[in-house]
Order: C-alpha cells, then structure tokens, then sequence
C-alpha cells in the first residue's frame, strides 16, 4: 500500500464520531453516529456544517501549568507527507495536513498532522496515553480515563465548541492538552483543570475563523 493510501485508509477510519456523553457523564463513549463532515472535508465545508456555539459554564479559577512554544508557522504538507521537526510533543503549531478531522472523541490515533490543522481551526486537542505517566494503566483503569476525558469532550462538541480527543503513544505523558502554541499536561485526570485549559484556549487562536 503507498504512503497516500495508507493515510487516506487512516483518515477514513477515524471519521466516526462519539455523540454520547456529558461532562459528568461516565458512559463509554464509543462512536455511535457518523460524523456529517470527514476529514477530507475542505474548510468552507467545514465551516458551513459547523454547529452553532452555545456557552458553557466556565469552571471556577484553576491555575493552569501551560507551556508556550514559537510559532512554527502554518505551511500544508502534501496529504501523505509526515512531519517529525515539532518545537513540543505533541505538537502545537507547524506544518500539518491539508485536511482537518471533524470534532469529538476518537479510539483510533488521529496523526498529529492532521490534529494540528484542527488547531489552526481554533480548536483544543486532549491528548492521551494510558502507557505514560508514572507507571500503565490497567484495563480498567484506562477505560475510566477514557470516559472521564471523552465525557467533556463530547459536551463540548454538543454546545458546538472546537475540541477533539485521540490517544497518542507517542508522548511519555499520561493526558497532554494543546492548542496553537500552547500546551499542558497532566500525570491524572483533572477535570477542572482540563475545563480550564478548554474555556481559555479554545479559539483563542483561530485565524480562519472557525
């Protein structure tokens, strides 16, 4: 299989959609609908279909460990292109995709390519590793992480905010939240802290106007 295909093949399969799940809400939230956009979706597309945003409560002041990262700039690389030169992992601007991933939580790995366009789309990327942190996390242990992350995140995208989820072995960390330069990561979930990152960041770079 070429390079172009195995990405278009990836790109496919993580177009399903989680559409269950709040914010305190502990249902596994595996897909249960199919997204109305795709990842190949071009961004006036996008922009067309994308739901309208609703206010959510902002969680009370949480003081936030946020690192922020230069600028990388916002080239498209070739669809079956990677890039492996990011100033953070996971990475919070620089080349990306041409395509951008439709909103909500996903079981497959998402390629950071393609989620650092949805961050030039004003959007916040919740990261997760359940082999990082301190030690692995069991069965159980990382399924209740999943639906504790998977949980905001799909209220979020339901009140039409900019936010998707994807695990991510490639990062010692156990939770990483990024937006366009910014990022922080967390050893255990936290879930003021992960409503903080999302209510200040999400949008607040968003060139395009997502």
């Amino acid at each position: 299989m070429t390079a172009k295909a195995l990405l278009i093949a990836v790109l496919s399969s993580i177009s399903l959609l989680v559409a269950c799940g709040g914010g305190d809400e502990t249902d596994d939230p595996t897909p249960t609908a199919t997204s109305t956009t795709s990842a190949t979706t071009s961004p006036a597309a996008s922009r067309t279909a994308s739901p309208t945003r609703i206010a959510t409560p902002t969680p009370p002041n949480v003081e936030l460990d946020v690192q922020e990262f230069l600028d990388q700039g916002q080239v498209h690389l070739d669809l079956n292109e990677t890039y492996t030169d990011y100033n953070s992992n996971p990475p919070t601007s620089g080349p990306h995709s041409p395509v951008a991933a439709p909103w909500g939580v996903y079981r497959e790995p998402v390629p950071k390519e393609v989620l650092v366009h949805n961050m030039e789309h004003g959007g916040v990327v919740v990261w997760y590793n359940c082999s990082g942190g301190f030690q692995p996390l069991g069965t159980a242990e990382c399924t209740e992480l999943v639906n504790n992350l998977g949980g905001i995140v799909a209220g979020y995208v339901r009140s039409g905010r900019n936010v998707i989820m994807s695990p991510y072995d490639e990062m010692g960390e156990r939770i990483a939240l990024t937006a366009w330069t910014k990022l922080m990561v967390l050893d255990d979930f936290d879930e003021p802290e992960v409503r903080a990152f999302i209510e200040e960041y999400e949008r607040a770079f968003n060139p395009e106007g997502f």
